[in-house]
């Protein structure tokens, strides 16, 4: 029998089902490596459970919902547990911006000034100036680690290494809180089973305090010795409604007899075509792809590879800047005498006095 560590208490079964979901409760300086290992075990569980009892449940669209409202709650330091003890989202370490989807500093301004002067918080860059000057500075730092930034760049009361640290210190927070409330939603997913639990627990516990009648007695056996029952499977084929393993002609229909094991999900084996063509729209899955900074979209479909994906995502960054508008040679200029042509051809003949 494992012993606990000194101060910690047992608790019950019961208790564990009514407080599980309390995170909000346990103090910051609590929340270590030890307690992010126990969210990962948590959640695997409770996703495993959840694709059991409800496997018509888009977990996709929930995950979506949950990470946009989650994003909003944390930026306005209003997220259970997590709530800013002085200022604001945008007076304190900064909320960090990706810089991905934009383009241009011109399309960093359709942000605002305060979301823009938070991203430079969180870098610990200066967060002064016209809404052109903010977004242009920022901009300056797509695609550069900080030790790759210029120096004039930064505030001079911190300086690099300082923005580093609290910056992690800041993802490492928001990645907690983000698992924290998927526990949340996958409890109120579950409330209906959690109370049954409950109450099953709450059976067993009187059963065993002898207050059960004859007739509770002879179903227990009963059940005692369907569990006790092992079906013959000497080829460990998946067990049917009935408990029984399924017929082999059905096993080898559905594919369940070939597996496919993913490199993005931690090398996870799925058994048959259909688990595994589903998984590229669920939770693990999409976790993996998120962790080495890619978007979870169609383009890799069946890319299973760590290598391939990364891969395929710098071709399809390398063809959006081949797309990118290129002002020298597609802007057009017209002379006086209607001949067009491009900024580059045009300005070079007007300075040697041809036009």
């Amino acid at each position: 029998m494992n012993k606990l560590p000194p101060g910690i208490e047992k608790i019950s079964y019961i208790t564990f089902l009514s407080v599980f979901d309390r995170l909000q409760d346990i103090p910051k300086d609590k929340k270590g490596a030890q307690y992010k290992d126990y969210l990962y075990s948590l959640l695997d569980y409770l996703y495993s459970y959840v694709e059991r009892v409800k496997p018509l449940l888009d977990m996709g669209d929930e995950l979506e919902a949950l990470t946009k409202d989650f994003d909003e709650q944390w930026q306005a330091g209003k997220f259970p547990g997590w709530a800013k003890e002085s200022g604001g989202a945008l007076s304190t370490a900064g909320a960090h911006l990706d810089l991905s989807p934009f383009s241009s500093a011109s399309e960093l301004k359709s942000l605002g000034l305060d979301r823009l002067k938070s991203a430079l918080m969180a870098l610990n860059l200066k967060c002064g100036g016209t809404l052109e000057e903010r977004a242009h500075r920022l901009f300056l730092t797509k695609g550069k680690s900080i030790d790759e930034l210029d120096s004039s760049l930064f505030t001079k009361s911190k300086g690099k290494g300082g923005s580093t640290t609290k910056g992690k210190e800041a993802e490492k927070h928001r990645e907690l809180a983000l698992m924290e409330a998927q526990v949340y939603r996958l409890s109120e997913i579950l409330a209906e089973q959690k109370e049954d639990t409950k109450e099953n627990v709450q059976r067993k516990q009187a059963r065993k305090d002898g207050e059960e009648d004859e007739e509770d007695e002879a179903s227990a056996s009963d059940s005692d010795d369907e569990e006790d029952e092992v079906p013959y499977n000497p080829k460990n084929l998946p067990l049917g409604w009935d408990g029984k393993p399924i017929p082999y002609w059905l096993y080898k229909l559905h594919g369940l007899n070939i597996s496919y094991t993913c490199e993005i999900c931690a090398n996870f084996t799925y058994k048959g075509p259909k688990a595994f063509q589903r998984h590229f729209a669920e939770w693990r899955h999409a976790h993996g792809m998120r962790c080495l900074g890619i978007p979870n979209t169609a383009h890799f479909a069946n890319v299973t590879s760590i290598e391939d994906a990364l891969k395929l995502w710098e071709k399809l960054k390398e063809q959006k800047n081949g797309e990118r508008w290129q002002a020298e040679i597609e802007e057009e200029y017209e002379d006086t005498q209607g001949n067009v042509f491009n900024r580059k051809t045009f300005n070079d003949l007007k300075k040697q006095g041809l036009l």
